[in-house]
C-alpha cells in the first residue's frame, strides 16, 4: 500500500497558546494516538492524512488535515479528565460549567477560512477527538459550532470516514 501520511506532529508543542490542550499528556502524544486511530483511513481510495498542518501564519498546527478531492476534515485532539463538557457561543469550553482555558474557536475559525478559500463544492468539517484521561466518563458537548463535532475515541474513525465517503449530488 502507498503511504498517504505527510507531514510531521514535530510542531505540536504543550504552549499554553494552544486553544485546545490536553490533561496528563503532552500534545504529540495525544496526537499520535489518534494518528494510529486514523492510518485506517488511508486504505479509502484518494484519502491524504497530514500531519502538523498549519491553515494561516502565526496560528498553532492542527493535529491533522485529512483530505479527499472534495473533502476536508481538520482533527484535534486532547485527553481530558471526567467531566461534562460544553461550549460557549464564543467557543469557550467548559468541564462542569467552569471555564477550563481553552476554545474552539480558532479550529471554527480554520473551518469557516477553508470554506472561503477551497472551491464551493469542498466539504469541510473538523471533530475534536477527545481521549479519557484518568478513571471516570467524560462526557462531550451536545452541541458543537457549525462544522465541528467532538467525538471519542471509538468513534472517530467511522464518523471521518463517513464524512470522506459523501459524495455530492451535482447541481
Amino acid at each position: 500500500m502507498i503511504n498517504r501520511r505527510y507531514g510531521s506532529l514535530d510542531g505540536l508543542t504543550d504552549s499554553e497558546r494552544r486553544p485546545l490542550r490536553p490533561i496528563g499528556s503532552s500534545a504529540r502524544e495525544v496526537a499520535a494516538r489518534t494518528g494510529k486511530l486514523l492510518t485506517t483511513l488511508r486504505a479509502i481510495p484518494g484519502v491524504r492524512v497530514r500531519a502538523g498542518v498549519r491553515i494561516a501564519a502565526g496560528h498553532q498546527p492542527i493535529g491533522f488535515a485529512i483530505t479527499t478531492a472534495a473533502q476536508v476534515v481538520l482533527v484535534e485532539s486532547v485527553a481530558w479528565p471526567r467531566g461534562t463538557y460544553s461550549t460557549t457561543p464564543d467557543g469557550r469550553v467548559l468541564c462542569d460549567d467552569i471555564y477550563i482555558g481553552q476554545s474552539v474557536r480558532p479550529l471554527v475559525g480554520a473551518v469557516r477560512r477553508l470554506r472561503r478559500t477551497l472551491p464551493h463544492h469542498h466539504r469541510v468539517g473538523a471533530v475534536v477527538v477527545v481521549h479519557p484521561y484518568g478513571p471516570g466518563p467524560v462526557a462531550l458537548p451536545e452541541t458543537a459550532p457549525a462544522g465541528l463535532t467532538w467525538l471519542q475515541p471509538a468513534d472517530a474513525v467511522d464518523h471521518i470516514g463517513r464524512f470522506l465517503r459523501f459524495t455530492p449530488v451535482a447541481g
